[in-house]
């Protein structure tokens, strides 16, 4: 019988469902839209019940789509947004019902105590990342302080994918991907720190044992079969974060290779053997050998996203992303001097967490295009920050692949490439978190003996975007502006703030 991988995506704005063939061929996608909620400034929550649901609906649809055999499916690997923490009590019970995505800034009090009591060079130098309110551990002592009810119950926190996972096997378990987003990950020793632990306050214990990432983690439950339409016994992996699988997905395997990520948010990273220690700087365990050294914008893509419900909230009805380019496309390179500050959720370093976004240089002539024109741009400038600083930093890069639902946006792409002064590697894999969690899933199932030089071989070469050949003067005085606005702003929110709190 024909070996299938069922790959699941639990992601920021959908629950997803793929059936993958043998070999990396997705079959078929379905996915059930989930929205984001904000009920206050920096705050972003999902309830993780209904993640479950939402693919137990993906994973029927797909498999009734497709008409396949559920016991033809090898193994379920799934991948989703990293770091919010979902606490499950002894009952396997849900609390609470509403969880800390990746881009919620609550916790930054949290983080603030952490550094007060605290050399953050030496948990750094361990951590190998900067103190924020990214990462799970500091996340959960926000519910240890705010709802103590809600620590106290929790057997585990568990990541989204980690819970989807939980849902489907009753097994606890994480992977170094993720725990390695946790604050109590001792890079050097590859194991929980009962001294980072101590230092954030929390409890290490309440986090999943993490084996790799393609490591078969339990079966599939029969209330989960009955559930999702799978046969019970079918092998499930551990997976990932969604960045590291996608990252895999695109072939982000091996030296001198980076990688812009346009998605909800953007980042820019690389492959290297150790983590690269810098206050700017986070790093990540890859789902292969190695750590991914990266920065990241929260409102990437989300900028965009922004735009179009601005518009159409203005004009009484939606705005199509290609109407919104078109109005882009009418613009001067520059904006005619307006200039976005994308950190709408804030930023992940510490002295500028609480930031808000903005528009610079408004003038009586600027129309809705020169806003979407600047959102775009702002994007763009902050990774041309950022991929300099990793050349400062020592990091050579011979090739910058273009990644991401971003990546299908061709202004964008010129953009960027204008921004950074170095040409572009467009990946023609729309699907890279899918495909990354499927081979995943290869690998658990033994279809395949080694995933990072799997993923180096499935990689296919992309269109190349050169900069435009007049951009090099409109690059240098952009980014010294938006430097310029960068450093002037750095910090502004902050004090707003603590009088908040």
């Amino acid at each position: 019988m024909p070996k299938h991988i069922l790959a699941l995506d639990i992601g920021t704005q959908s629950a997803r469902a793929a059936l993958v063939a043998a070999g990396g061929d997705i079959l078929r996608i379905e996915q059930v839209p989930h929205e984001v909620q904000s009920p206050h400034p920096g705050w972003a929550q999902q309830q993780p019940d209904a993640w479950w649901s939402e693919t137990c609906q993906a994973v029927h649809n797909v498999l009734q789509s497709t008409g396949a055999d559920p016991a033809s499916i090898a193994a379920v690997s799934a991948c989703g947004q990293m770091h919010g923490p979902v606490g499950v009590d002894e009952q396997g019970e849900t609390t609470p019902p509403w969880v800390q995505l990746w881009c919620d800034k609550r916790c930054e009090d949290q983080c603030a105590a952490v550094r007060r009591a605290h050399d953050e060079r030496q948990l750094s130098a361990r951590a190998a990342n900067p103190v924020n309110p990214a990462w799970v551990g500091l996340k959960v002592r926000w519910y240890k302080e705010h709802e103590p009810e809600v620590y106290k119950r929790a057997r585990w926190f568990l990541v989204p994918k980690d819970f989807i996972n939980f849902r489907l096997t009753g097994v606890a378990a994480t992977d170094p991907s993720e725990a390695s987003g946790s604050f109590l990950w001792d890079h050097q020793r590859g194991a929980y720190s009962d001294e980072l632990a101590a230092a954030v306050g929390v409890d290490a214990g309440r986090f999943a044992p993490a084996p790799p990432s393609h490591a078969v983690i339990g079966q599939v439950t029969g209330e989960a079969a009955r559930a999702t339409g799978l046969a019970p016994g079918t092998p499930v992996v551990a997976g990932g974060g969604d960045f590291p699988v996608s990252l895999l997905g695109f072939g982000v395997v091996g030296r001198r290779i980076a990688a812009d990520v346009t998605g909800s948010s953007s980042l820019f990273a690389t492959h290297a053997e150790q983590p690269l220690i810098h206050p700017a700087v986070q790093n990540l365990r890859h789902v292969v050998d190695g750590w991914i050294p990266f920065t990241i914008l929260d409102c990437g893509g989300l900028s965009m996203k922004w735009c179009q419900d601005w518009l159409a909230s203005a004009r009484g009805e939606d705005v199509p992303f290609e109407k919104l380019i078109a109005m882009a496309a009418e613009v001067p390179p520059g904006s005619d001097g307006l200039v976005f500050y994308p950190y709408m959720l804030g930023e992940r370093r510490r002295e500028n967490t609480a930031a808000r976004g903005g528009f610079f240089g408004l003038t009586l002539n600027h129309r809705a295009g020169h806003f979407v024109r600047a959102a775009m741009e702002g994007v763009a400038l902050a990774m041309a920050r950022d991929a300099a600083l990793f050349q400062s930093l020592g990091v050579e890069v011979d090739r910058l692949l273009c990644v991401g639902g971003g990546a299908r946006n061709a202004l964008w792409n010129q953009i960027k490439a204008d921004a950074a002064q170095r040409p572009l590697t467009l990946a023609d894999e729309p699907e890279a978190g899918l495909k990354g969690a499927a081979l995943l899933g290869e690998a658990g199932a033994g279809l395949v003996s080694n995933p990072a030089e799997e993923a180096v071989a499935r990689r296919t070469a992309g269109t190349v975007v050169a900069p435009t050949p007049d951009s090099a003067a409109w690059s240098r005085q952009a980014l010294a502006k938006f430097s310029r606005i960068y450093n002037h702003m750095l910090g502004f929110w902050q004090e707003d703030a603590v009088l908040e709190a």
